[in-house]
């Protein structure tokens, strides 16, 4: 497996901002020596600043504050800050949710990253409950970006747990195979949370949940079938897509979708019936009573047109478990 160098934040102290909410606190713990002139020197004007003040929003008093901060923390406790290699664990550790949770867990520490992180087949990556997020961010909002733009990269046979992804990431994890994610969370998704590219076999979603998705939050662009339990959304356009438009488009993909929480939303799942989709969902609860889209799909590129809503028996299979009260 090719290993990225990535950094490891120390806990905030003595005022400083904390590392693993803040950007420009994370950057600062891991790049004491960009302080420089901002220790030595009151810089007030807004012109002319490093590229890398975008993370302390341009405002030189928050890159003086964290600064300053960190050199007194540095002179009382002498606390190193260190780098370490993102380096999966052997396949079989991490725990598999057995309940839903339907807020963000507190992260143990941030880490960041200028490039994905890559999972090798097999392995198991366990983030130990961190905050994983890209600098410089890539984040383009609803602009279509790719690959080279997700946090994670796994390959068949990966899993991935306890992690928390970033806001400054832009296409969240890639599963180029077959995978397993295992209490993973999204604290603001960007374009879309996971994008799935199996070409056949069943990935799987224990737990986690994702928050502020404008579009989707789970992509399924390969095919075979797609299997989420105990999972929590929260502000976001489509839980689930199968892919409308793909080139690629003309086998069937398959959502399963069990003990499911999702707010402020739109469906659960969006299917394309004429190749043979399907989306079977129990046990889970859209406080709008939304569950299952039936689209008409193509490979040309052309926008999908929707053929019904709900459940029809074939397509959208809702059990009579689905509530709208949550």
């Amino acid at each position: 497996m090719r290993s990225s160098v990535i950094l490891a934040f120390v806990p905030a102290v003595l005022g400083c901002a904390d590392p693993s909410s803040n950007s420009c606190a994370s950057f600062i713990k891991a790049n004491v020596a960009s302080c420089g002139t901002f220790l030595s020197t009151k810089i007030t004007t807004t012109t002319n600043l490093p590229a890398w003040a975008t993370a302390c929003s341009n405002k030189p008093s928050a890159i003086s504050k964290e600064c300053t901060s960190v050199k007194t923390s540095a002179a009382s406790s002498a606390a190193p800050i260190t780098t370490s290699k993102a380096t999966p664990t052997t396949a079989g550790s991490g725990t598999t949710p057995t309940g839903i949770t339907t807020t963000l867990p507190t992260s143990q520490g941030a880490v960041s990253t200028s490039q994905p992180i890559p999972v090798s087949a097999g392995q198991n990556f366990d983030g130990g409950m961190k905050l994983y997020d890209r600098y410089p961010k890539v984040c383009a909002e609803q602009d279509e970006t790719g690959e080279a733009d997700t946090i994670f990269i796994l390959e068949e046979g990966a899993t991935i747990s306890n992690v928390i992804i970033g806001p400054g990431q832009a296409e969240g994890i890639h599963y180029k195979g077959t995978c397993t994610v295992n209490n993973v969370w999204w604290k603001d998704v960007c374009e879309d949370a996971i994008t799935f590219k199996q070409s056949s076999g069943t990935s799987y979603i224990n737990g986690g949940g994702a928050f502020a998705a404008s579009d989707k939050i789970i992509q399924f662009n390969g095919f075979g079938t797609v299997n989420v339990k105990n999972f929590y959304a929260q502000d976001y356009g489509k839980v689930s897509r199968s892919c409308g438009n793909c080139s690629n488009n003309g086998g069937a993909r398959h959502l399963i979708f069990d003990n499911v929480i999702a707010r402020n939303g739109g469906a659960i799942c969006g299917i394309n019936g004429n190749y043979g989709d399907s989306c079977t969902i129990t046990n889970t609860c859209q406080n709008s009573g939304k569950n299952c889209d039936n689209y008409k799909g193509n490979n040309s590129g052309a926008e999908p047109s929707k053929v019904s809503s709900g459940n029809d028996g074939q397509y959208c299979k809702v059990a009579s478990s689905f509530t709208s009260s949550c």
